[in-house]
């Protein structure tokens, strides 16, 4: 009994940025075991989620400002992840494919990284041979705008129409751009 009681009390001791780390990890695992059968683009409110995308405004690698609101008029493809999420490590080649595939017709991919240091990041492209510049890459440090657009665990994925609008959710990896289903979803959004 005692040994049931002892980890969540030293869940009370611990500081808040590794307590919020801690809950981070656990709610991914979980919520990555339980979206694992079926990935799939959600609408926004079938999750309990407001259609109108959140306000995004966050330095990318190179320390400039990247707002969110002009961006309006592209399809916006918004992306939490982390160095040590490994379905994130995984997805982050189709990230940046969905950049270079769609990129020209409208479609902006920002990679939102949530707490972790420019060194790790940069330490992470190097190591997997991934461009700095292959997609625009936020620094989420106090994982603020990560809480602000109720993701759901890592990776998350939001997609936003030229309008603004949350047009879909995917959660966990997407695994294959070609599939119809993120495909065609994103090429809708394009023509519209």
């Amino acid at each position: 009994m005692v040994n049931l009681l002892a980890k969540p009390v030293m869940l009370l001791f611990m500081s808040k940025p590794v307590r919020e780390l801690v809950l981070v990890l656990a709610f991914s695992l979980l919520t990555l075991t339980s979206y694992s059968v079926k990935a799939e683009w959600r609408p926004a409110t079938q999750l309990g989620l407001s259609q109108v995308a959140p306000s995004l405004e966050l330095n990318n690698l190179s320390g400039k400002s990247v707002d969110i609101a002009k961006l309006k008029g592209k399809v916006v493809v918004v992306n939490f992840w982390a160095s040590w999420c490994e379905p994130c490590r995984e997805e982050f080649e189709e990230l940046i494919q969905l950049q270079e595939n769609y990129g020209p017709k409208g479609l902006v991919v920002l990679a939102v990284n949530l707490a972790e240091m420019k060194p790790r990041i940069m330490q992470f492209l190097k190591g997997n041979g991934f461009s700095e510049n292959s997609i625009e890459i936020l620094l989420d440090r106090n994982s603020i705008t990560y809480k602000s657009w109720r993701a759901r665990g890592l990776p998350t994925t939001f997609l936003i129409s030229r309008g603004g609008k949350v047009e879909g959710v995917w959660i966990g990896a997407i695994e294959n751009i070609d599939s119809n289903e993120v495909k065609g979803k994103i090429e809708t959004l394009l023509r519209q």
